[in-house]
């Protein structure tokens, strides 16, 4: 497999137990930076009742495509190209929208396009579901993400951890409601809001 991922790796078997508890047969997930694939080829695996459409920027699509052709299943589609800097959704509305690790390595700006693609991405009621780390009233859950933080900054000054209360004004502000935070292993969440329904 092509820019295999440990991390990635990692956690999938814990993200699969808590999302295939919101999803049902006939669900369309939309995956934002599928990175390698190795997410989408896994849940698809465990959960063929929903359909899984990955996507990734342009740039790193080569990747995705030859591991999905090379690896996928029936139920995972044709990945898309999604550049957050200028694409709008114009495509059927999906069930769920889910990312994982996204929110922290892209600018605040991106991280907001992140949330209004999903609002118009979405079906009345549909969830979006963002998994990694997040900072509660300023303070980070572990030691280990302060030292991520630090990382990530030497990386990029305009990434980092994002405050939880953050990720719930932006989702507010595009109609969507927290319904549920699960705590994750190595100090990660999966925060799942819903959409208004219409």
């Amino acid at each position: 497999m092509l820019g295999f991922s440990q991390a990635a790796d990692n956690n999938k078997a814990s993200i699969l137990t808590v999302l295939s508890k919101y999803l049902q047969a006939g669900d369309v997930v939309l995956e934002v930076g599928s990175g390698s694939g190795q997410h989408a080829l896994h849940m698809a695996q465990a959960l063929p009742y929903v359909t899984w459409y990955p996507s990734e920027h342009p740039a790193a699509l080569d990747t995705l495509k030859h591991n999905i052709e090379a690896c996928g299943s029936d139920n995972i589609a044709t990945p898309l190209s999604i550049d957050l800097v200028k694409d709008t959704w114009q495509k059927p509305l999906v069930d769920v929208v889910y990312a994982a690790n996204i929110a922290h390595i892209v600018t605040p700006l991106l991280g907001e396009r992140l949330v209004a693609l999903a609002r118009n991405a979405l079906s009345g009621g549909g969830l979006l579901a963002l998994y990694g780390p997040f900072k509660y009233a300023g303070a980070f859950t572990s030691e280990s993400n302060a030292r991520f933080e630090q990382w990530l900054k030497a990386r990029d000054p305009r990434s980092g951890i994002r405050d939880f209360e953050w990720m719930l004004e932006l989702a507010s502000g595009h109609d969507m409601t927290l319904i549920e935070d699960h705590t994750m292993p190595a100090n990660n969440q999966l925060l799942v809001f819903q959409s208004r329904k219409i």
